[in-house]
């Protein structure tokens, strides 16, 4: 190969790399945009134009990666739960419990603002379907108890985070984890 397609083939790679940057970059002002907006307005009050006014993008930019106000809320949301399952995937909930809990309460305490915020336009029950959905799309096993398991911890999990998230999260991500531990140790006990 010639030296002079080794550099077009650099700069093709470049130019490729240096716009996924640009749109990841875009994506992430867009929907920390939607967020900030949220705080002082209603969902429903909130345009495209001050979207994109707030995120400092074009709308062709918007359109390009969105199709409405609710497209950005679910991406954030995606990329929200995905760091949750993350971290919860990190230790296993009974064998490992305490770190288990605290690695989950930490990641929330990092969302919190945005988390409220999801919760309080009512978003909860996508929050809820799609951890479900992403923890049993991770299970390896299909069976209908680890279907129903899945249901239960996620279901109890979400329970549980959402009230502290709702309650202001007055209590640490720490002191939430040392709750959670000794309710599965008091549940393991009586069983």
């Amino acid at each position: 190969m010639s030296e002079e397609v080794n550099i077009d083939l650099q700069r093709t790679e470049g130019l490729r790399l240096s716009n996924e940057e640009s749109n990841r970059i875009t994506k992430s002002s867009i929907e920390a945009a939607l967020v900030l907006l949220m705080k002082d307005h209603a969902f429903e009050e909130i345009t495209i134009t001050g979207i994109v006014k707030r995120a400092g993008v074009s709308r062709t930019a918007y359109y390009r990666n969105y199709s409405s106000k609710e497209d950005i809320l679910q991406s954030t949301l995606m990329e929200i739960i995905h760091k949750i399952v993350d971290a919860m995937n990190l230790h296993h909930p009974i064998q490992n419990s305490y770190d288990y809990w605290l690695a989950l309460f930490q990641t929330l305490e990092q969302h919190i603002d945005c988390l409220q915020i999801i919760l309080k336009v009512n978003m909860a029950d996508i929050v809820l379907r799609k951890l479900q959905e992403t923890q049993l799309n991770r299970s390896k096993e299909d069976s209908v108890l680890i279907h129903y398991a899945t249901c239960f911890w996620s279901g109890a999990i979400y329970s549980v985070a959402a009230n502290w998230i709702r309650s202001g999260a007055k209590e640490s991500g720490a002191e939430m984890a040392i709750l959670c531990y000794k309710i599965i140790e008091a549940v393991d006990k009586s069983c």
